[in-house]
């Protein structure tokens, strides 16, 4: 299970460990990969993050780790922005070790998350490779 939790508690973090729970309650084996924004505090960690969001060398590395020593099934990604980066991805094909995303909100595909703009629904970024 792969999340990087908000700096407020939320739906996304709550379904983490909740889903986390329930699979170690039926004997499953669950290892957790997580980061906080916790940290993401003051101007540099904020140039630092906004940095690798796009891609996290350091998590790359970790993750790569983390997939060889536990050789997991699956790879449960629940949220990997804005730490993990989509290395995350890339750490699993690495070792054939398929991927499956949870999608709660839309922030890939939407820098606000939501679709919505100016008070009306927005899709000006789907399709795009960056959405700016």
């Amino acid at each position: 299970m792969v999340h990087n939790r908000y700096q407020q508690r939320g739906g996304e973090d709550e379904s983490f460990d909740s889903e986390s729970a329930v699979l170690r309650s039926r004997g499953h084996e669950v290892f957790e990969y997580i980061r906080t924004n916790a940290n993401i505090q003051g101007f540099k960690n904020r140039v630092t993050t906004a940095l690798r969001c796009t891609w996290s060398i350091s998590d790359s590395t970790g993750l790569r780790e983390s997939i060889r020593r536990c050789r997991p099934d699956l790879v449960h990604v629940q949220n990997f922005f804005p730490q993990i980066s989509p290395a995350v991805y890339y750490a699993a094909k690495k070792f054939d070790v398929p991927v499956v995303q949870s999608l709660r909100n839309y922030r890939i595909l939407c820098p606000n998350g939501i679709f919505f703009r100016q008070s009306k629904p927005c899709e000006d970024c789907l399709g795009k490779a960056f959405a700016w």
